[in-house]
């Protein structure tokens, strides 16, 4: 929550400048509808980590979430045109399917509830751009030259295309990708590339290589599929932000999988981000990581 700025000390003994000038305060502007639903969610949000559960690395408590997302509800009740409370609730639900709902049916549950979340923010973020159907109809780089005034664009695209491969995973890969969900994917990421590549710790780049990394290639439908072009986006988003562990995860298993030739470059990628100090602002997700990193390297000693 911001904090209340402190006039200097000057101005408080002389009084208002206003005065000096023989006129009244401006009026202020109304604080927007959304603010103190969002300042609550904010708050929550820092807080995501509390009540973790001991023992069980990755998972959170559902209760610091839960008011988390309801905020953030309450924030697009209020006004929903409010971009920046579409995305925050995005990403919120992104983090309790993936670190607290438990079992199949409920991570199906959250995952369709944000993929009906992100499509609303798109049709949102593409009225202030000539509309759903101008928009979709443009190339990611046209699209991202339109939207590229709106601060909150890059976000809104980036969370969609997760949730979006997150149902897919949920729901079964092979019927997403017969669905073209795939597809929806490359596109919404390409677009947050497009607007801006470092987004998130290189977010776009990071879920473009996930994407061609785990889709299956059918024929005439995900044909598009690039398990190099997986690898390449993985380096990037490596270079770009060498700190988010997911990064270095993400690229250790497309190495592992489609290059394993490289395999002492993904078991490296892998101690690496063991040794680097966790981030305490994500104390689950790193949880997350390092488990799965662990995981792997065990799996792989085990398999020599």
């Amino acid at each position: 929550m911001r904090s209340v700025p402190r006039l200097p000390a000057l101005v408080l003994a002389l009084g208002s400048p206003w005065l000096w000038l023989g006129a009244g305060p401006p009026a202020l502007a109304a604080d927007p509808p959304a603010g103190r639903h969002l300042a609550a969610g904010d708050a929550s949000w820092a807080g995501r980590a509390e009540g973790a559960p001991a023992g069980e690395p990755g998972r959170a408590a559902p209760g610091p979430i839960a008011e988390t997302i309801a905020a953030y509800d309450a924030a697009v009740a209020a006004e929903p045109g409010n971009l920046e409370a579409r995305w925050k609730l995005l990403r919120a639900l992104h983090f309790q399917g993936e670190h607290v709902a438990r079992g199949a049916e409920a991570r199906r549950e959250v995952f369709d509830r944000g993929r009906r979340a992100a499509e609303a923010a798109l049709d949102r973020l593409a009225a202030r751009a000539g509309g759903r159907e101008a928009v979709d109809g443009l190339a990611p780089s046209a699209r991202a030259a339109r939207l590229a005034r709106v601060p909150e664009a890059v976000a809104i695209y980036a969370w969609a295309a997760v949730h979006w491969g997150l149902w897919g995973d949920a729901f079964g890969r092979l019927a997403a990708a017969r669905q073209g969900v795939g597809t929806k994917i490359r596109d919404y990421a390409e677009t947050a590339l497009a607007l801006d590549e470092a987004y998130e710790e290189a977010a776009p780049h990071r879920i473009l290589g996930r994407l061609h990394t785990l889709a299956p290639r059918i024929p005439f439908v995900t044909g598009w599929v690039d398990r190099d072009r997986a690898i390449a986006e993985l380096e990037r988003a490596v270079a770009l932000a060498p700190e988010q562990p997911l990064n270095r995860l993400y690229l250790a298993e497309a190495l592992l999988e489609h290059a394993p030739k490289r395999r002492a470059e993904a078991l490296d990628q892998l101690r690496a981000l063991l040794r680097r100090l966790p981030d305490p602002d994500r104390k689950v997700e790193e949880a997350a990581a390092r488990q799965t990193a662990r995981e792997l390297l065990e799996r792989e000693a085990a398999g020599r």
